[in-house]
């Protein structure tokens, strides 16, 4: 799905990456593509108080997360990139020779 949206600032047709089922989803899958370097929008960021009725009424309300087309692989490898789990975090945690202290006091 290709939007041309002038309204993003964006001079080029924006891809849908992801379809949000609801807006605090789209915006930490926004937030997830910008803190990786991706110009990310949500297709329909302002919404009317009342639009959080839409689904109960059958309505669907667009939260797709869009980028440009030469964002689209680099926003679809960030976003199929799966998190440590704890047992993953805790094996790294034990491998690391650095204690927080030693990490902190090299910081200061």
């Amino acid at each position: 799905m290709n939007v041309n949206n002038h309204n993003y600032g964006v001079s080029e047709d924006l891809v849908l990456i992801y379809d949000a089922p609801d807006q605090t989803t789209a915006e930490i899958v926004l937030a997830t593509l910008q803190s990786a370097g991706i110009q990310a929008f949500i297709q329909n960021p302002n919404r009317a108080p009342a639009s959080g009725m839409l689904p109960h009424l059958g309505l669907a309300s667009p939260r797709g997360v869009l980028v440009a087309p030469a964002d689209a692989y680099a926003a679809r490898a960030v976003l199929e990139t799966r998190e440590p789990n704890e047992e993953e975090l805790a094996e790294e945690a034990a491998n690391d020779p650095i204690s927080l202290e030693e990490a902190e006091a090299r910081v200061k």
